[in-house]
């Protein structure tokens, strides 16, 4: 009995010793849930580097997009929600585990396949009938920790995992990616340099992987924080989804058709001039894709772009003005094709090999575009409220693109006046222009029915105007009201069954509940 009794002791105290340790995990949570609903018209995803939006003969185009040309009443709903897990083991180290779940149409059918034909199954399907969907998609999964003082005077952090993959996220790189990203801080200056992989050819044999390199340093002077960085997509395997296929598909041991070495030097500033708060940027990109495998013969294609914005604010009371200006380089249809892989004909001119690439583009795998949305307003860019919209703008998983402003130039104007505490109307106009040589960045028109075709250049995308309403129902409740008119220009213009169609002015009307705690 004694021994049960010392036994049931001892166990009791270890009990109590370990509880301290396991209380010093301190737990977070986060997450939000949306419902979006969209009515519009003639807007479309641009599903090539540049030109063919839709094509009216219906011999090309993105899919469904052709029979929905110029039909008013086209609508969706579509709904995200997202579940972040903080854990804290004091100031020291942090993980997180981050979850996501979209239903991107209500009523959605079937499962949804990559562009390599791999059932990718549930993901992003919640919106089925009967529900009861595996949607669940693990979006973060990482932890970060303080190295520890080894004699070198620095204070650094290391973050390992898949993580939130951020570099000046509105112009070049916003995506999730498993890599490791080290932090210095040298007051006043903090650098971080970061390495992901994007591809590690599953038989572990061949030197098909990709992964990039990338190195940002910031500085806080006065009322400005300033940045500058650079970025290297080290391609093995381009596009990505070509000889990386999964471990029994039809891909495995292929070797990829291409290979790339893309750069991007970038410069920014953010911060407060005088009563403005600012936001300037500089984006440069350069690089070349090889041809390789089978498609050894044919010629590199070079690539240069360039971008810049400049966004400026001006609150005063209960108003807010805001003046956008944006420029990103557009190429010339005569010297690429739509996809600019080696090999391919140029857009315009017959059957001469594709060879440079001069508008800007952002790396594969990036969302710029959605994140370029903040800056927009409502039809060709996307919007700043709600989720998910329909817009002119195209990004590629696997291969490089003109993302959301590629091939384009804008200036905008947005005045904003906060009714009530819990209501807030915006109103804003936009020129769009087009940047695209001998051609057009979103639209397909021709020079006549000309052999070889000859792709018209014309320079007004359109007028663009847009009111925004933003109302705070309960503290973690938001809802969202805009409606977008695009005045469309002759760059909007579409070649289809012997002519040029001009369609029907865009708009898209939507609103957006969001839940957020």
């Amino acid at each position: 009995m004694k021994r049960l009794t010392v036994l049931g002791l001892s166990g009791l105290l270890i009990v109590a010793l370990a509880a301290p340790v396991y209380a010093q995990i301190e737990w977070k949570s986060a997450g939000q849930i949306d419902a979006n609903y969209f009515y519009y018209r003639n807007i479309f995803k641009s599903p090539t580097m540049f030109g063919a939006v839709t094509d009216q003969s219906g011999v090309s185009g993105s899919g469904s997009n052709v029979p929905s040309w110029n039909k008013s009443g086209l609508q969706y709903f579509n709904t995200r929600g997202r579940l972040k897990l903080d854990a804290a083991a004091g100031k020291e180290v942090t993980g997180t585990i981050y979850f996501e779940m979209d239903a991107t149409h209500w009523g959605e059918t079937g499962n949804r396949m990559a562009s390599s034909g791999v059932n990718k199954g549930q993901n992003g399907m919640a919106g089925q009938w009967k529900g009861d969907q595996a949607a669940v998609e693990v979006k973060n999964l990482y932890f970060t920790f303080g190295v520890p003082y080894f004699g070198i005077p620095i204070p650094m952090t290391l973050k390992l995992g898949v993580q939130p993959v951020a570099l000046r996220p509105e112009m070049v790189l916003a995506t999730d990616g498993a890599g490791a990203v080290a932090g210095f801080k040298l007051d006043p200056v903090n650098i971080e340099a970061a390495w992901y992989k994007q591809v590690h050819d599953f038989d572990f044999k061949t030197a098909n992987d990709s992964e990039s390199f990338s190195l940002l340093g910031t500085a806080k002077i006065s009322t400005l924080t300033l940045g500058a960085y650079g970025l290297l997509f080290n391609m093995r395997t381009y596009p990505f989804n070509k000889g990386s296929g999964d471990v029994t598909g039809a891909n495995q041991l292929l070797d990829p058709s291409y290979k790339g070495r893309m750069y991007w030097f970038g410069a920014y500033a953010d911060g407060k001039v005088g009563p403005l708060d600012m936001k300037a940027d500089f984006a440069y990109d350069t690089g070349k894709v090889e041809p390789f495998g089978t498609q050894l013969t044919a010629e590199d294609v070079d690539y240069d772009g360039w971008a810049a914005r400049l966004r400026l604010l001006y609150p005063w009371e209960m108003f807010e003005f805001q003046l956008l200006g944006m420029y990103a380089s557009g190429p010339d249809a005569r010297k690429t094709s739509t996809n600019g892989l080696p090999g391919s004909a140029v857009a315009d001119g017959g059957a001469v090999a594709s060879t440079k690439y001069r508008g800007y583009v952002i790396p594969p795998g990036s969302e710029e575009n959605s994140s370029w949305g903040e800056n927009a307003m409502g039809v060709v860019y996307g919007n700043f409220l709600l989720g998910r919209s329909p817009d002119f703008t195209g990004s590629s998983s696997s291969q490089l693109s003109r993302g959301g402003i590629g091939g384009t130039w804008t200036v905008q104007a947005k005045a904003g006046y906060k009714v009530a505490p819990w209501y807030k109307i915006s109103l804003a106009g936009a020129y769009i222009g087009d940047t695209t040589k001998n051609g057009n960045t979103l639209g397909s028109a021709q020079k006549g029915d000309t052999v070889p075709a000859r792709l018209r250049d014309d320079k007004t995308i359109g007028w663009e105007a847009a009111l925004f309403n933003e109302i705070n129902i309960y503290k973690n409740l938001k809802w969202d009201v805009m409606f977008a008119w695009l005045w469309a220009g002759k760059a909007l213009d579409q070649w289809g069954v012997g002519d040029n169609v001009s369609p029907k002015d865009p708009y898209i009307a939507g609103t957006r509940l969001n839940f957020s705690w």
